[in-house]
């Protein structure tokens, strides 16, 4: 039961990684002016039973009005009046292409009920709200949608074949979020369709996810290939730096060096290097300030290996020579 209840919790947490904002996002959104008064607002949220509204000029956001703002104004005297002067001008949004674990985070860090949903990160425009309950309600989905495939799949004998010595190689950009998790994602159901044990799948899927976003987030680009073989699955990760300064305190869980922005926005928690190494039976990082970082993982595909990762094989170290 425990190990159901750990694969449950991993498949989620993988979703919740892979699936866009804009997947979940309410549309379309009620906006006001800021020249609408409290009344009118307190009247829209009552009857659609929202907790605050976005206040847009031109379709510009230039703030947000929330139930609190309403309870003051009434108390002050001053639900007759405009919103604009009173209403709360710095908001927190969410772009539309990022995961919802970076939304999550900031309903969680801000205690907030709702979230303006902007068109990317520089821009202004609204394009949804995203609450929790839009979140949960579609990971459910999600994970409803999985089980029935599985159960599909599982009915129909001989549908799977392993192809050993498949090599999938994808390019990683840096700083493009659009394309977070999509190289896992193909990983993942690349190995499904050879029949890999689901354990064995999740772990792998977990290693590539990590080693992809640290490359998206840490360096100036690169690669990773995966490649199955009859006996085990090897990853290698491979960017242009700028290199890892100290591995081994990189190798610590929660040490991180990514920019305050990027963990606000949910990622670079410092949990990356050590998940690999969790999920992993042999794992090596390699890494030199002037050319760069090459990780290579690689996960056994036989049953009794599932559980291999408690004490995998670790090898850390930085180097001069240029990475191969």
């Amino acid at each position: 039961m425990a190990e159901l209840r750990e694969h449950q919790i991993l498949l989620i947490h993988e979703l919740m990684y892979q699936i866009k904002v804009r997947e979940v996002m309410t549309t379309p959104v009620v906006c006001f002016s800021p020249t609408t008064t409290f009344r009118e607002i307190q009247l829209c949220l009552k009857e659609r039973k929202f907790s605050g509204t976005p206040i847009t000029d031109n379709g510009e956001l230039v703030g947000i009005v929330s139930i609190d703002d309403i309870i003051s104004a009434f108390d002050h005297g001053l639900i007759d009046q405009p919103v604009g002067p009173y209403m709360t001008r710095k908001v927190i949004t969410v772009a539309q292409n990022y995961s919802v674990i970076a939304a999550s985070n900031l309903l969680e860090k801000f205690r907030f009920g709702r979230l303006p949903v902007v068109e990317a990160v520089e821009s202004h425009k609204v394009v949804g709200m995203l609450t929790l309950s839009d979140i949960l309600s579609h990971l459910l989905m999600a994970v409803n949608s999985i089980a029935e495939r599985f159960e599909r799949e599982e009915s129909v004998p001989g549908s799977i074949t392993r192809r050993p010595n498949d090599t999938l190689r994808f390019e990683l950009v840096p700083d493009n979020f659009d394309l977070a998790g999509l190289a896992s994602t193909e990983v993942k159901k690349h190995l499904q369709k050879c029949g890999i044990n689901p354990a064995i799948v999740r772990r792998i899927a977990v290693i590539c996810y990590e080693a992809e976003m640290n490359v998206i987030i840490h360096s100036l680009g690169g690669y990773m290939e995966v490649q199955l073989l009859a006996d085990r699955v090897r990853i290698r990760v491979v960017d242009e730096g700028p290199g890892i300064p100290d591995v081994e305190k990189a190798m610590e869980p929660g040490y991180t060096t990514a920019s305050e922005k990027i963990r606000a926005l949910g990622f670079g928690a410092g949990m990356g290097l050590s998940n690999m190494k969790r999920c992993a039976d042999h794992f090596s990082i390699r890494s030199s300030m002037e050319f760069g970082t090459e990780v290579e993982a690689e996960v056994n595909l036989n049953l009794e290996a599932v559980g291999a990762s408690t004490s995998p094989d670790i090898s850390t170290k930085s180097r001069e020579e240029p990475l191969p």
